[in-house]
């Protein structure tokens, strides 16, 4: 009898922590982003200039006419894509209005330790954002430039 419940009260304890335990959180944490390009050798080097970044791959397939440049920094990769084939963006929103943008995604955005240094570094390459807003609430900057394709990348304090 006594094996029997010792047994009852392990089984007992054991069920009882196994309905305790949460289910454990999906984790995540950023890998790469890919931002299509015009001209994938200029792009590369401005990258390299303000993220100092090194490429890590190279991808050219002549046969669909993509070029693929993959750099990578400290705590970042980033994938640049040029297609000759597919449409140029400017061209198709011509007659649209000024912001309209196609679907897809709309920035890339960057965490800083210090704005500060960062408009320095930016502004040694002569990089000027046209406006850095202020949040109401938490008095933290952030600003927005334009890589040399016009696609956003903002920076946050």
């Amino acid at each position: 009898m006594r094996p029997k419940i010792i047994f009852i009260l392990f089984l007992t304890a054991y069920l009882v922590k196994s309905s305790g335990q949460s289910k454990e959180v999906f984790k995540y944490e950023p890998y790469f982003n890919a931002v299509i390009v015009k001209a994938i050798d200029s792009s590369s080097v401005w990258y390299k200039t303000v993220f100092e970044m090194k490429v890590i791959n190279r991808i050219n397939d002549s046969l669909q006419g993509i070029r693929v440049v993959i750099m990578e920094a400290t705590n970042f990769l980033l994938e640049l894509i040029e297609n000759k084939s597919w449409p140029d963006q400017k061209k198709l929103l011509l007659r649209e209005p000024a912001g309209t943008r196609i679907q897809g995604f709309f920035k890339i955005g960057f965490k800083t330790a210090s704005i500060d240094n960062c408009l320095k570094h930016l502004a040694e390459l002569r990089i000027i954002p046209e406006r850095i807003y202020r949040d109401s609430k938490t008095k933290k900057r952030n600003f927005l430039i334009n890589d040399p394709d016009g696609n956003l990348i903002q920076f946050f304090e």
